[in-house]
């Protein structure tokens, strides 16, 4: 396995970065000019500035989140993570202050890699089932 394998970039970014919250490798392993295509309503940055972001955007909302990775699909320069989050909603999250609420939901990332960084990230989440979780749902 070389220091570049897609599948072991993607279990370090996930399990240092959003799960240990070593922000310090974030300028190591993710590219200054990384094209985000992850919905964040209100977060109008870019690059490694709004990857950045985004990581403390869910960590100031659910300060013990965990993201655990159930499957890993990679081929050449991209890595498919399956993975399930959760947290106890306890600091505000995109404007909804804390309910003290459990999340548990599925979510789904793509990386490509390039030089041993992150050049591009698409995402999607179970969001209907956090909105449910979180009491947002009738």
């Amino acid at each position: 396995m070389s220091e570049h394998d897609p599948t072991q970039l993607m279990r370090v970014i996930t399990e240092e970065i959003w799960n240990r919250r070593r922000l310090d490798l974030v300028d190591e392993l993710i590219a200054e000019d990384l094209v985000d295509h992850c919905a964040f309503p209100g977060l109008e940055l870019s690059g490694r500035a709004r990857y950045l972001a985004s990581v403390n955007l869910s960590h100031d909302g659910f300060s013990d989140r965990r993201e655990e990775i159930e499957l890993i699909v990679a081929d050449e320069d991209k890595a498919v993570s399956y993975a399930r989050v959760t947290g106890t909603h306890d600091g505000d999250f995109m404007g909804l202050p804390p309910t003290g609420r459990t999340v548990d939901f599925l979510v789904m990332g793509i990386l490509r890699f390039a030089n041993g960084q992150a050049v591009e990230r698409w995402g999607i989440g179970d969001s209907l089932t956090m909105m449910e979780q979180l009491g947002l749902l009738g």
